[in-house]
């Protein structure tokens, strides 16, 4: 998936509208707005695809999908559990479930699966930056737009620049609402996490 590039392509982009060279001292400060503003892009939404994760096969323990496993990515949200492999050919049954501390609890009736495949969304774990400290300086495309927009206006209201902040706050949420509509038309939602309830697909259910 394509992405941008912190320290080329996203500071000089918000230091051009803010108009200023951010003295070394403030850096620190600019990277906290962004990854403020991008763990606020990361909630607006439970289908980034870079983050979505359809029907993999999860070890299921004492009945729960825990939330971490070996070698796979961290699950933040649950979305979906079926029996066998989701959105082939035949149609799949599914699980019912509650999400707890450790995990998603099935509602498995007298089964005792020991694998379930998991629709989710993947935990958030890059802090963008330089590329020094932990950070990563590949940020989302798909956020860019949004993220500038926003640590603009976040910077404008420490600044005490309150319309220009409500302006810029504006074009911000304008940009994300561009990209979420980008996610309906790509139906990620519609295709794979309808579940209205009827009497035959609660036939399949657990």
């Amino acid at each position: 998936m394509q992405t941008k590039n912190y320290t080329t392509d996203l500071l000089p982009y918000i230091k051009a509208l803010c108009g200023v060279e951010f003295a070394s001292i403030e850096l620190p400060r600019i990277k906290s707005l962004i990854n403020s503003r991008a763990k606020r892009a990361y909630r607006a939404s439970n289908y980034w695809p870079r983050f979505f994760v359809v029907g993999e096969s999860r070890t299921v323990t004492s009945g729960v999908v825990l939330y971490d496993q070996a070698s796979l990515d961290s699950i933040d949200t649950f979305l979906r559990i079926h029996r066998t492999a989701p959105f082939a050919s035949a149609s799949a049954q599914e699980f019912d479930f509650y999400v707890g501390s450790t995990g998603a609890t099935l509602i498995a009736g007298s089964l005792d699966p020991s694998v379930a495949f998991v629709t989710y969304k993947k935990q958030w774990t890059d802090v963008y930056g330089d590329g020094s400290s932990g950070t990563t300086i590949l940020v989302p495309d798909e956020w860019f737009e949004y993220l500038v927009h926003g640590v603009y206006a976040d910077y404008m209201r420490a600044e005490g620049q309150q319309e220009k902040a409500a302006l810029a706050d504006q074009e911000a949420n304008e940009k994300l609402q561009d990209e979420l509509i980008r996610l309906d038309e790509q139906r990620i939602a519609s295709v794979t996490l309808n579940k209205i309830s009827t009497n035959a697909n609660m036939q399949s259910r657990y």
